[in-house]
């Protein structure tokens, strides 16, 4: 019981400190191959997108739309240049806004 209570102690240490910037509902969605459109008013799709109980395949940047190069914030511009390159996209699976864009280098 000790010990139970322990793991959870520090699992919900861990947890509190780790930051998301998704917002509930979201999706996350490995891209192989990025195919994204976007324009220099920072708004654009990201083509090729599945999901379980999904019926699109494209889903909306925004201008609020974040990108993550190797876990820093980067100007969303950034993410155009991913285009045919690994990518994990988060969108909301409701309203088909695309939260975050990450990758690593």
């Amino acid at each position: 019981m000790k010990l139970l209570i322990k793991i959870l102690c520090i699992s919900a240490i861990f947890l509190s400190s780790y930051a998301m910037a998704e917002e509930h509902p979201f999706v996350p969605y490995t891209a192989r191959s990025l195919s994204i459109k976007l324009s220099n008013d920072r708004t654009g799709i990201i083509k090729n997108v599945f999901c379980l109980g999904c019926d699109y395949k494209t889903v909306n940047i925004l201008p609020t739309t974040k990108a993550y190069k190797n876990g820093v914030e980067v100007d969303l511009l950034e993410a155009k240049m991913r285009a045919g390159k690994p990518a994990l996209v988060s969108f909301n699976p409701e309203t088909r806004e695309v939260q975050t864009i990450r990758w690593t280098e």
